[in-house]
């Protein structure tokens, strides 16, 4: 097999490649507990397709389990085992060469076991060079014969909070801590930081040190906790869950996501970036699942296409994907349909598609809400502006989808049409062009440029380099088209006014 054909394998079907070279090792596994194993263990597309590289291009490292190599092949190792592998070897310590268990990592592919890869370091009971065991309220290394002996953090973080909040009790408090950290290092931690500022539980939990702080609050509100107070993302003031830290500060996720937003190298949004190209380029994830290298078969029509759903059959594109027949809550008819995120009713494609004059305030836009005979729009479906997201080339239009509105698609169209390559449309076509971006249904619009025929003038057109004028529209075949197409540059200004049945009957 040839390296374009490796490559090819690896980035087709990861986990199938995987699952044949452990099965060339291991048999005392069938393939679909490998599969399973697997999956479970590497869930992203990306990290599979890595994991199978490294695996393709050394598959020795089954058999050996020696480093260097990516920590990935030791984890698969170390799964493989506790699933009951017996041919596939242990990873091996990168220091002392034993098979372990567990290995822990090290940077340039090196993993080892904890006896070689902990530092030792000058105890602070003892003042001994020995191997660190746990660190005290201080951060200083303490060895197994010299536990901190400053009290017991456990003890007066119950006490602290029983005196902030009397109605729970101590058992409440040790069972909410236990909840948010299992290790006792990290009990202790937690403990610490709350004794040292108790304003994390009221007012400042934003600056929380560790996530745990952060579910040891929620675990007290859930308790019944009245004083303990959840904390708010300090930039839009929103009670969420803080899973992102900024400047020292937790913040949410949506508010990240506008922090870290930059001009995708492809398609110009700005958003969060997905993944970055080979060059190093930022990718939205709308460009990333349309990316030439993730598309996928689908079971429904054969063709590559963008993952929308997997299924246990196989993945379905977006026109494949199963819906439920359901009755829409939007026309009332009885037809495929999908649950609208902005009413969490079920709407049918018909009603999707559909634009109206909004009954709330008048505007013509896409039905977002109400019923068929009184349509809403986005900003009369649910009028809270972050609700919505906007439209990553005009900010403008609110919608929740991530790709650029129908009247950015249609600017887009006109002037690859008309345009010099560039996307400038020329002056004497700029009325046109206004008045077709302009136009009060841009689906009409939309429609109308994607019939071949008037695409392939509007295109005939935007190639010629002379100047737009009846004589050069004299020169194409005519036809309905062209002379729609004409009137319209006539009331757009683009052509001046003449009498079409004089130049018919001079012909």
């Amino acid at each position: 097999m040839t390296a374009p054909a490796i490559a090819e394998e690896a980035l087709a079907d990861p986990v199938g490649l995987i699952v044949r070279l452990v099965s060339n090792v291991e048999t005392h596994l069938n393939a679909d507990r490998i599969r399973g194993v697997v999956c479970r263990l590497v869930r992203t597309r990306a990290g599979r397709r890595n994991l199978a590289q490294d695996l393709h291009g050394n598959p020795s490292l089954l058999r050996t389990g020696k480093p260097p190599a990516p920590f990935r092949v030791a984890k698969l190792l170390m799964a493989l085992h506790e699933a009951g592998a017996q041919d596939t070897a242990l990873p091996r310590c990168g220091e002392c060469g034993r098979p372990r268990p567990y290995v822990g990592s090290r940077s340039g592919g090196r993993w080892g076991c904890s006896p070689c890869f902990d530092t030792p370091a000058v105890c602070a009971g003892c003042h001994q060079q020995r191997r660190v065991v746990s660190r005290d309220r201080y951060g200083q290394p303490r060895c197994g014969k010299c536990p901190d002996s400053d009290g017991d953090p456990l003890t007066e973080l119950t006490q602290l909070i029983t005196e902030l909040d009397p109605a729970l009790a101590p058992h409440t408090v040790r069972t909410a801590l236990e909840r948010s950290t299992k290790r006792p290092a990290g009990q202790r931690r937690l403990a610490w930081a709350v004794i040292d500022r108790p304003e994390l539980l009221t007012s400042v939990g934003h600056e929380a040190s560790t996530p745990a702080m952060l579910r040891f609050i929620a675990e007290l509100v859930a308790a019944g906790a009245t004083a303990v107070v959840k904390p708010a993302c300090p930039r839009c003031h929103g009670v969420k869950a803080l899973s992102k830290l900024l400047d020292g500060q937790r913040i949410c996720r949506a508010c990240f996501a506008r922090h870290a937003a930059v001009p995708c190298a492809r398609c110009g949004s700005v958003r969060e970036p997905a993944t970055r190209d080979a060059a190093g380029q930022p990718l939205c994830p709308n460009c990333l699942i349309r990316d030439p290298v993730n598309l996928e078969i689908c079971v429904g029509c054969g063709r590559r296409q963008p993952v929308a759903v997997r299924l246990a059959d196989g993945i379905r594109c977006n026109n494949c994907r199963p819906k439920e027949v359901r009755e829409c809550a939007h026309c009332g008819r009885t037809a495929p349909c999908e649950l609208s995120r902005a009413t969490g009713q079920p709407w049918c494609e018909r009603c999707q598609q559909r634009w109206v004059t909004c009954s709330g305030c008048g505007t013509v836009a896409q039905a977002r809400g109400g019923t068929w005979e009184k349509p809403l729009c986005a900003k009369c479906t649910n009028p809270d502006p972050g609700f919505w997201g906007r439209c990553p080339v005009c900010a403008t239009t609110w919608q929740l989808s991530p790709r650029p509105c129908q009247r950015c698609v249609l600017d887009q169209k006109i002037r690859d049409l008309l345009g010099d390559g560039t996307g400038t449309i020329g002056p004497e076509l700029a009325a046109f062009h206004a008045a077709l971006t302009g136009a009060e249904r841009p689906d009409v619009a939309l429609a109308w440029i994607s019939r071949e025929k008037a695409r392939d003038l509007l295109e005939r057109i935007g190639r010629d380099e002379r100047p737009v004028t009846h004589d050069l529209l004299d020169e194409i075949p005519p036809g309905k088209v062209l002379a729609h197409l004409r009137s319209v540059l006539v009331a757009t200004g683009a052509l001046p006014p003449r009498d079409e049945r004089l130049v018919a009957l001079e012909k």
